[in-house]
C-alpha cells in the first residue's frame, strides 16, 4: 500500500518537499486530502512557499498545481529570452508575489516579456541607457525584464515606458539629453521612435542654422532656439515658435534683396515651417 507521502506525490507532484511532507502528515491525521491541504494553506510555510496566493480571508487563488505550473511558465518564458532558471528563480523571488496577487496569467507575462525584449533590448545602446537612466533599473537583460513586470503597471503603461525610452534613446544618438518628462510628452502626442529619429535628425541639422541666423540679427546666445522650442515648432505646431522661424526667415531673405523683398537665396530655415 502506497505512505502517504506517495499519495501526496501523486497528486501534487511539483509541490515544494516541505510542503508536501506537511501535506501527507495532515492527511495521515485526519484522512481527508481536502482538509489536510486545507489545515497546510494556514501554515506560515505555505505562505512562504506560495507567495501572493492567500486572499485576506483565506482562500486562495490558484490551487497549488496551477500555482506551480504557473511560476514553472514564467520561468520557461525567460529561458527562451537567454535568463538561466537559477537567475529566473532569483529575480522572480522579487516579483512573484506581485505577479501572483495580480493573477497575472503565462500569456500576459510571455507578451510583457516579448514587448520588452523587441522595443529595449534588440534596441540600440541608447534607447536600453535611457531605459534604465529614467526608469531606475540596472543596465542588463535582467534587469530591464523584471522593470516590466510590475503587476501594478497596466500593459499599456509599460508600452508608454518602452516609447519614452526609445524617443529619449534617439534624441541621445543625435547628441541631445533630454528628460523624461519631454520624451514622456512627445511619447503621448504619438511620436514613435521613427519619427523621433526623424524630429532629431532635423534638429541636429537646422538647430545650429537658426541659432546662426538669430545670432545674426544680434540674438544673445541664451536667448537663442533651443531643441524644445524647435520641438514645440516641429511637432506641437506652437504659433509663438513657428511665427520666430517666418520672422528669422523673412530676415534672411532681406539680406539677400536689395529692395527687401521676396527673393530667396539658399534653404528655408527648416523643413518644417511653410509660408
Amino acid at each position: 500500500m502506497a505512505s502517504f507521502l506517495e499519495l501526496a506525490e501523486s497528486l501534487y507532484p511539483n509541490m515544494p518537499p516541505s510542503i508536501l511532507q506537511l501535506f501527507a502528515d495532515e492527511w495521515a491525521k485526519t484522512g481527508d486530502p481536502n482538509v489536510a491541504i486545507s489545515n497546510v494553506r494556514k501554515t506560515d510555510a505555505y505562505t512562504a512557499e506560495f507567495p501572493g496566493n492567500k486572499r485576506p480571508d483565506g482562500t486562495v487563488k490558484f490551487d497549488e498545481v496551477t500555482y506551480t505550473g504557473l511560476k514553472e511558465s514564467y520561468i520557461g518564458t525567460l529561458a527562451e529570452y537567454g535568463i538561466p532558471r537559477n537567475t529566473s528563480e532569483s529575480l522572480l523571488q522579487e516579483r512573484l508575489t506581485g505577479l501572483i496577487e495580480g493573477e497575472v496569467s503565462a500569456r500576459e507575462f510571455a507578451q510583457r516579456i516579448d514587448t520588452v525584449y523587441k522595443g529595449i533590448q534588440e534596441n540600440i545602446p541608447q534607447v536600453q541607457e535611457f531605459y534604465a537612466t529614467n526608469f531606475d533599473l540596472e543596465l542588463s537583460p535582467e534587469s530591464i525584464f523584471m522593470g516590466a513586470l510590475d503587476p501594478t503597471i497596466g500593459e499599456e503603461i509599460v508600452a508608454g515606458k518602452i516609447t519614452t525610452a526609445q524617443i529619449g534613446g534617439e534624441a541621445a544618438r543625435a547628441g541631445f539629453e533630454i528628460s523624461a518628462d519631454f520624451a514622456q510628452r512627445l511619447q503621448r502626442a504619438g511620436i514613435s521612435q521613427a519619427q523621433a529619429r526623424q524630429l532629431f535628425t532635423a534638429a541636429e541639422t537646422e538647430l545650429p542654422r537658426i541659432q546662426e541666423l538669430q545670432g545674426r540679427g544680434g540674438r544673445e546666445v541664451e536667448d537663442q532656439f533651443t531643441l524644445e522650442e524647435f520641438t514645440e515648432a516641429a511637432v506641437f505646431q506652437s504659433p509663438e515658435e513657428l511665427e520666430e522661424l517666418r520672422i528669422l526667415e523673412r530676415e534672411e531673405e532681406s539680406r539677400f534683396s536689395p529692395t527687401g523683398g521676396a527673393a530667396r537665396r539658399g534653404r528655408r530655415v527648416t523643413g518644417l515651417v511653410e509660408e
